[in-house]
């Protein structure tokens, strides 16, 4: 296909003006002609052009086509053969189809503008008059689940493709059955889709009837000789060499098939007899701990270094020491790996940078004057400066945490201010303050701090942008808990989506954003419209203004 190139944004609407149409419904038609329209002019300018201020600004002119009746409304669209709102959203895109072009004088949302007017709903509308779910008679939980457990499915996945009639082999869904199960049954015995479905008990019947018998299942495995799990995997996975393909009958994960006939681990499924590490006697936490000291070792990371056998310097690790400590001894004493192996005594003996005192001396001899010059001295992009010696570390919050750090102002010797130790808000205080801005992501909450969000007010300074950083170990729990974001999503539901709210801006003849505020502090708005737009619906279809007021 040929790529046709497009005119500018400003010849194309010189020309577009010279054919006096009168709004966007005579654009849709004009473009629908054969050989009408030139090739280099698109059909959907308002999502070609970044220019783009409008439909009146496109055409040079705007006239504005009354609704017409209800009942007339709804005797022509319910001839055109639309089975569904879905389908009807696509009639209304402009773009012309077999259909054709909804005509100007129809709503796009009928529901908004004849809800007091005859609206009935979207079966009458088009003409299907089928009962819309919230209004039919459904069978009780258990009878719906009884009726589903004899069909033998075995995930939610299989449910969703029977209820669109997928599987041709099973009894079509009764229409007493809803196919959002889950949302009519919460609250009158739904407990999760596994239950609904048995789809456990299914899907070990399943593999039971594809699967050997315990016995001759395990004697097959045992004849293999292999020596661990870690062969077992590559085994199954056909990646061991040497070995023809697992049968078929084999099952991947037997300790699921076989658990109630006969498994009693991996060591007797391989004939290696080996004790599964859950079952091992283990040494006493202090006692490993000691041992764990004993190695010298620096960080956690070396800690699996060294059970993995890749320290050949040190002795292996005995086998009543568990390679997940902090698993293992979560109860029994495990503070964290920082104590465990005793790392940060361990580095101090081990390290290659200056003190703290003489290391500040060399800084402030760079004369550096806050923290942005500092990472462009680190980056080497300061002229004139010295390279950074080795010996000067590019962390030293982290290297002299206890060693004598106080800030970057300290470390760079000019008035920087030390962040560290601001007076912050207790985290009660910051978390009922920061609820009350309805937010619902950490993704507003860094836009909120950068004081993007500017129908807030400005974030207090003894507030914390790095929320995380601070709190933790005081109260922090998780942005969910901070925001309170499950609370503030579950309210924003109440708004009407993005193409339904311009449509009222259409029908309301609102074209400016102050109009828009006027209207708002008239207090005559529905509830389910937003104060803020364009934050609400800013991931929800919002660019601007002037496409969300155009007429």
């Amino acid at each position: 296909m040929i790529k046709v190139k497009v005119r500018s944004f400003k010849k194309a609407r010189e020309f577009t003006r010279k054919l006096n149409l009168k709004n966007r419904y005579e654009w849709s038609v004009y473009c629908s002609l054969n050989n009408s329209k030139p090739d280099d002019i698109p059909d959907f300018p308002n999502e070609i052009y970044k220019d783009w201020k409008g439909w009146r600004n496109w055409l040079g002119q705007y006239e504005k086509i009354p609704f017409t009746d209800y009942n007339k409304a709804q005797a022509f669209i319910s001839q055109l053969g639309i089975k569904s709102s879905n389908e009807w959203k696509i009639y209304c895109n402009w773009n012309p189809n077999e259909i054709g072009i909804k005509p100007a004088n129809i709503p796009a949302s009928p529901n908004i503008f004849y809800k007091d007017a005859g609206w009935q709903g979207y079966s009458h509308w088009l003409g299907t008059n089928k009962i819309p779910p919230s209004k039919r008679t459904y069978r009780s939980f258990k009878e719906a689940r009884e009726f589903a457990h004899s069909l033998n499915l075995t995930s939610s996945e299989l449910w969703i493709a029977y209820c669109r009639g997928d599987m041709k082999d099973l009894p079509k869904k009764p229409h007493n059955i809803p196919t959002n199960v889950s949302r009519k049954y919460r609250g009158n015995g739904w407990n999760g889709m596994n239950d609904f479905l048995n789809a456990s008990h299914n899907r070990k019947v399943k593999r039971l009837a594809n699967a050997r018998e315990f016995q001759d299942a395990r004697e097959f495995v045992q004849n293999l000789k292999l020596k661990n799990l870690k062969e077992w995997i590559k085994f199954i996975k056909g990646e061991l060499k040497g070995y023809a393909p697992k049968p078929s009958d084999i099952p991947n994960s037997p300790e699921l098939i076989y658990k109630e006939s006969g498994w009693l681990g991996y060591g007797d499924w391989l004939g290696t007899y080996a004790i599964a590490p859950l079952k091992r006697n283990y040494r006493s936490f202090e006692e490993s701990r000691d041992f764990a000291r004993s190695l010298q070792l620096t960080s956690s990371e070396k800690w699996i270094e060294y059970c993995k056998g890749k320290l050949p310097h040190l002795p292996p690790k005995p086998d009543d020491i568990p390679t997940n400590v902090s698993r293992k001894y979560k109860n029994e004493g495990w503070v964290s790996y920082k104590d465990f192996l005793w790392s940060n005594i361990h580095r101090q003996k081990f390290s290659k940078f200056r003190s703290y005192q003489d290391a500040k001396v060399f800084m402030h001899s760079l004369n550096l004057t806050d923290y942005k010059s500092w990472k462009e001295y680190l980056e080497g992009n300061s002229k004139g400066l010295p390279e950074k010696p080795k010996d000067i570390p590019a962390n030293p919050a982290g290297v002299y945490k206890d060693k004598g750090w106080t800030g970057i102002g300290d470390w760079l010797g000019s008035e920087a201010f030390a962040y560290a130790h601001f007076e912050y808000l207790n985290f009660s205080e910051v978390k009922k303050f920061v609820r009350s801005l309805e937010l619902t992501s950490s993704v507003e909450w860094v836009s909120y701090c950068k004081g993007d969000l500017t129908h807030l007010p400005p974030k207090p300074s003894n507030i914390p942008a790095n929320v995380v950083r601070k709190y933790e170990g005081k109260g922090w729990n998780g942005f969910k808990d901070f925001l309170w974001s499950a609370k503030h999503r579950k309210a924003r539901k109440k708004f009407m989506p993005y193409i339904e709210a311009k449509e009222l801006m259409k029908i309301l003849n609102i074209t400016s954003e102050a109009e828009f505020r006027k209207y708002f502090e008239k207090g005559n708005s529905p509830d389910n419209l937003p104060r803020y737009p364009s934050f609400i619906y800013s991931r929800k279809g919002w660019e601007n203004w002037n496409i969300f007021l155009e007429n």
